[in-house]
C-alpha cells in the first residue's frame, strides 16, 4: 500500500515532468466523469471516448495513407517525443511528395513502355500500374525505418529498395515530361536520324544526280579556291597546283566506255569531283529539271521529317510511324503539289483503302522507340549543357532529384535515431504497462 507522501510525489512527477507532457495531453482531451460517491475507486472515473491513436481508420483515411504516408506509421507506440514526431512529420511530407511527383513524371513512360510491351493499355489501367509502383516506393520507405533488433538488414535492405526505385523514376522523369510537351519536337528528330542513316532521298534519278552535282561543284568550288591561293611562281607552288588540278579532273582508266551517265554510276569513286560535275551537266540540263526547286522542296520538307517521309518514303515511314501526320493540313501540301511535279517528285497524301497502318493520327510503330528516343535526346541535351531548349522537362528532372536525395537521407537517418527505435522497444512497452497498471490500483 503506498503512502499518500507517495502518491503525491507520484502525481507531482506526472503534473511537471517534461517527459510526460504527450500523457497529460491526452489527459487533457479525454472527456470523462467523475462520481466521487462511486463505491468502487475504479468506477468513479468514466471515460467517454477513447484515445485518438486507438481510433479505427476509416476506409477513406486507409486508401489515402497508401499514397500520403502517415507519420505515426513511421514509429511505434512505445515512446515518443515532440521533437521525434516533428522529424517524423518532416520525413513522412518529403517522402509522400517524392513518390507522388515521381509517379506524375513517370506516367506517360509507364504508358509507352505497357503499350510497347503488349499488356493491357489504357489510362484507367496506366494509372494503376502507377499507383502501385507508387504504393510500393511508400511501403519500402515505412519499413526502411524499423531498425530494432533482428530488422536491421531487413531495413536496409528496403532502403535500397526505395533508393533504387526513386533512381529509377527520377531518370524517367524528365523524359516522362518530354514525352507530354515535346512529342511533336521527339517525332521529328526521330524521323530525321532515321532519314539520315538510311540516306533517303526524294524524286527521281535527275533529283539524285541534282544533288550528287551540287556536292561536287560544291568541292570542285573549294579546290579552285585552294589553287588560287598558291604561289605559282615558286616550285612548290606549282607542283601543289598541279596535284590539286590531277584531283579535281581524276579520270578511271576504262576502255570503250564514253557514256557519261555510265562512268557516274559505275565509276564515281575514281572520278575527280570538276570530272564529275563536267559528266553530270553533259546529261541534265536546266531547261528541262528545275534544280533551285527541287532543292528548296527537299529543305523546306525536311523542316518537318515526318510529314517528309510520309509524303515521299511512305514505305519507311510505316517502319517509325503510322497514321496520317497531314491530317488537317492538306491544303498546304496541296500548294506545292506544282513544285514537286516542276521537279520531276512524286508524291501523294491520300491514305489507300487497303492501308491500314496510314488510318488514324500520328503514332508511333513501337512505343517503346518513343521512350528510347526521347531518353536520348534529353540526355543528350543535358550532355550538351543545352538547358534553354529543355524548358520545364528539366526543372522536373531537377525536382525529382532533390526530393528523391532528401528523402533518403531523411529516412536513414530517423531510422538509425535512438528514440525512433525505443518507440518500438517491448521492454519500454512493458515498462509503461506495469507503470500505469499500478496506478491505476490506487
Amino acid at each position: 500500500m503506498q503512502s499518500p507522501t507517495d502518491r503525491k510525489e507520484l502525481l507531482t512527477f506526472l503534473k511537471t515532468d517534461p517527459r510526460m507532457s504527450i500523457c497529460r495531453d491526452l489527459a487533457g482531451e479525454t472527456m470523462v466523469q467523475y462520481n466521487k460517491n462511486a463505491e468502487d475507486p475504479s468506477q468513479r472515473v468514466i471515460v467517454f471516448n477513447r484515445a485518438e491513436y486507438k481510433e479505427k481508420k476509416n476506409i477513406f483515411t486507409k486508401i489515402s495513407g497508401l499514397f500520403w504516408v502517415s507519420w505515426r506509421d513511421l514509429r511505434g507506440t512505445s515512446y515518443s517525443n515532440k521533437n521525434l514526431d516533428q522529424q517524423l512529420k518532416q520525413t513522412a511530407a518529403i517522402m509522400s511528395i517524392s513518390t507522388l511527383w515521381d509517379a506524375f513524371c513517370t506516367t506517360p513512360v509507364i504508358y509507352a513502355f505497357s503499350k510497347a510491351g503488349g499488356f493491357l493499355v489504357s489510362p484507367l489501367l496506366t494509372i494503376s500500374y502507377t499507383l502501385l509502383l507508387l504504393i510500393m516506393s511508400n511501403k519500402a520507405g515505412v519499413f526502411s525505418v524499423n531498425r530494432t533488433k533482428g530488422n536491421g538488414r531487413t531495413a536496409s535492405y528496403l532502403l535500397g529498395v526505395f533508393f533504387l526505385m526513386s533512381l529509377a523514376k527520377t531518370l524517367m522523369s524528365g523524359v516522362g515530361i518530354d514525352l507530354i510537351s515535346q512529342q511533336s519536337r521527339i517525332r521529328n528528330l526521330a524521323a530525321k536520324d532515321f532519314i539520315e542513316s538510311k540516306n533517303l532521298l526524294v524524286g527521281n534519278s535527275k533529283n539524285a544526280y541534282q544533288e550528287l552535282l551540287l556536292s561536287a561543284t560544291n568541292d570542285c568550288d573549294r579546290y579552285a579556291e585552294e589553287q588560287a591561293k598558291l604561289d605559282t611562281s615558286r616550285r612548290v607552288g606549282r607542283r601543289q597546283y598541279q596535284l590539286i588540278e590531277e584531283k579535281m579532273y581524276k579520270t578511271p582508266i576504262v576502255e570503250g566506255i564514253k557514256n557519261p551517265k555510265i562512268l557516274i554510276d559505275n565509276y564515281l569513286t575514281d572520278l575527280g569531283v570538276c570530272r564529275t560535275k563536267d559528266l553530270i551537266n553533259s546529261f541534265i540540263g536546266k531547261a528541262n529539271f528545275d534544280a533551285d526547286k527541287a532543292i528548296q522542296t527537299r529543305i523546306d520538307l525536311k523542316k518537318a521529317p515526318v510529314k517528309y517521309l510520309y509524303l515521299l518514303n511512305r514505305n519507311q515511314y510505316y517502319d517509325l510511324f503510322k497514321g496520317n501526320p497531314i491530317k488537317g493540313s492538306e491544303n498546304t501540301f496541296q500548294n506545292q503539289s506544282k513544285i514537286f511535279k516542276d521537279a520531276g517528285i512524286e508524291f501523294r497524301t491520300d491514305c489507300q483503302e487497303n492501308e491500314v497502318d496510314c488510318q488514324g493520327n500520328l503514332r508511333w510503330t513501337d512505343p517503346g522507340l518513343a521512350i528510347n528516343k526521347a531518353s536520348s535526346q534529353f540526355y543528350e541535351k543535358v550532355a550538351k549543357r543545352e538547358f534553354q531548349s529543355l524548358g520545364f522537362s528539366l526543372i522536373g528532372f531537377l525536382i525529382s532529384i532533390i526530393l528523391s536525395s532528401t528523402a533518403v537521407v531523411q529516412l536513414y537517418t530517423i531510422s538509425i535515431d535512438p528514440k525512433l527505435r525505443a518507440s518500438r522497444s517491448s521492454y519500454l512497452a512493458a515498462v509503461r504497462n506495469k507503470f500505469f497498471s499500478k496506478v491505476l490500483e490506487n
